[in-house]
């Protein structure tokens, strides 16, 4: 564990940011701003569309493009938007790879539920497939974009959709959002982040009264084969590590899922400026370029 790891994990805990993420679920803001920055406008080619008045926003680098196509889904609990954490990812991968990365700003609760959520996302993949037809996608998230990722996956495979994505990166993904697995409780000290009975209010919310067992909301209950090869992403002393590794179990006979696992890490740690989390998106980075060797244009 690397010394900036040992300082943010003592800052987190210090600071009671459980705490402080349970206030912010209780009345979730929304932004007026735009959603992209003047530096990644001036950075990359950008386009736009809105889809049920959410935005899709396309970025590709300006020179050497490939064919494959990242679709970023952000966490948040379904209840918060994106910020520039996971826009600091998105221009990583830009960089790296010069690959397209298109960020779906998904409908979140309490206003919407996950109908709402999967309908404006597969519009907005079928949209993005009929604009970019020889491109290859991937599907990327982290904690409940990483959730919301392998759901849709899923969906599309179980739908034998034309066009499904042939890679998923998943980090600290939100699996169930039951949270029932009896190994969470000794997680609850350990993760300084995600308070567990506001969580779990939470996927009430985005459920909209649904039984939240169903694939959509909780992909830990769906079906693995016929997905992408998938990596996932989770650390130790995450809230969801058990189920991570009940995932792992689960989907040992299809042999096309990868883990990693990093010790003592909290809950989402690839988005904070530490070695591991660098680590991570390297791993991640060549997973991609490995497709994109293929698919220079």
């Amino acid at each position: 564990m690397s010394v900036q790891a040992k300082l943010i994990t003592f800052f987190l805990g210090m600071s009671n940011a459980g705490k402080m993420v349970e206030k912010s679920f209780i009345n979730p803001s929304r932004s007026n701003k735009h959603l992209i920055s003047k530096h990644l406008l001036k950075t990359f080619d950008v386009s736009e569309f809105k889809i049920l008045d959410k935005s899709v926003v396309t970025l590709k680098p300006k020179k050497a493009v490939t064919n494959t196509h990242v679709i970023f889904f952000h966490g948040g609990a379904y209840l918060l938007e994106g910020n520039s954490m996971h826009w600091k990812i998105v221009e990583t991968v830009l960089k790296k790879t010069n690959c397209k990365v298109s960020y779906i700003d998904y409908p979140l609760a309490p206003e919407y539920t996950y109908k709402n959520t999967f309908e404006m996302v597969q519009k907005s993949f079928e949209r993005l497939t009929k604009e970019y037809p020889d491109d290859h996608f991937l599907f990327m998230g982290d904690s409940a974009g990483g959730g919301l990722a392998l759901a849709f996956a899923q969906k599309l495979a179980i739908e034998r959709a034309p066009v499904q994505p042939q890679k998923n990166i998943l980090f600290s993904p939100w699996l169930d959002l039951n949270l029932q697995n009896h190994e969470i409780k000794m997680q609850v000290t350990l993760d300084k982040l995600l308070p567990l009975q506001a969580l779990i209010k939470a996927g009430e919310k985005y459920a909209g009264g649904d039984d939240v067992s169903n694939y959509l909301l909780s992909p830990i209950n769906g079906k693995f084969e016929g997905l992408g090869d998938t990596i996932v992403f989770y650390g130790t002393h995450e809230l969801f590590y058990p189920d991570c590794k009940k995932l792992h179990e689960k989907s040992k006979s299809f042999g096309n899922f990868t883990f990693y696992e990093f010790p003592e890490m909290q809950h989402d740690w690839v988005v904070l400026p530490i070695p591991e989390a660098e680590q991570a998106l390297n791993i991640a980075i060549d997973f991609i370029s490995k497709q994109n060797s293929q698919n220079i244009c």
